[in-house]
């Protein structure tokens, strides 16, 4: 959106994660975007549109807040998250937003827009550490959806309600408005976590879901490497961010 003012080159919203250009988006005018998002924070982009509209409909929410912001391994990845970052609490105070506690904090996901399977781990394992360890904290745990890639994004919301995130939201493009997922109690089919810990094996799995290994190996649970089978990367960090204690 910001492009459309002129304040940033259009072409960096296209740009390929090897593109020699991401270094320059990367120096982008930081303070120059924050401005704009500040100014019109539903304007600005789809996060931010979310976080207003939710702050709007529950304020109560927003009375200690801190939100942690999942970016892109690209330059303009950085850059935009650098801009929400900086925007985040300033555009919470122009909506008339009252919180007593305000952060905001940049996670650079690896492999975020360039390496499709490995950035499914680590999105995994950032988004369920970071939602399990608020809430041994006390914090109640919120996922805003709406931007992002939508596979990397489904993936994440699932990691986040099994780690007891309590909510989802979204802008509906139908609607244009705010909508909430609910809580969906959720939970690893206990084979899962046994072989995570190395109490089973992946064909014990397969057994306890009634589907045949091989058909796990096609549909991305389980990997096959040397003939050893083992469960997918993106599905072992996702187990492993909600074993490991804060």
């Amino acid at each position: 959106n910001a492009a459309r003012e002129g304040i940033v080159p259009e072409v960096w919203s296209r740009l390929a994660p090897d593109d020699p250009r991401q270094e320059e988006a990367e120096r982008g005018p930081v303070e120059r975007l924050v401005e704009f998002a500040v100014a019109d924070p539903e304007r600005c982009c789809a996060e931010l549109n979310t976080v207003a509209k939710v702050a709007k409909r529950w304020p109560a929410l927003f009375r200690r807040v801190r939100a942690a912001l999942y970016a892109s391994d690209t330059g303009a990845g950085r850059l935009a998250a650098r801009a929400l970052e900086g925007a985040f609490c300033r555009a919470l105070a122009k909506l008339g937003v009252s919180t007593e506690e305000c952060a905001a904090e940049v996670k650079v996901v690896p492999g975020l827009g360039r390496d499709f399977s490995r950035s499914l781990g680590e999105l995994a394992r950032a988004v369920a550490r970071d939602v399990k360890c608020a809430k041994a904290r006390g914090v109640n745990p919120y996922v805003v959806a709406t931007g992002g890639y939508k596979p990397e994004s489904t993936f994440a919301v699932v990691a986040a309600y099994l780690a007891g995130a309590l909510d989802v939201f979204y802008i509906h493009e139908s609607f244009r408005d705010v909508v909430s997922l609910g809580l969906l109690p959720i939970d690893l089919h206990p084979a899962a976590r046994q072989v995570a810990r190395g109490e089973g094996e992946p064909e014990d799995l397969a057994k306890a879901w009634g589907v045949d290994p091989h058909h796990l190996v096609e549909l991305g649970v389980l990997a096959e490497e040397a003939r050893r089978r083992t469960l997918a990367p993106h599905i072992a960090a996702l187990i492993d961010a909600l074993e490991t204690p804060c």
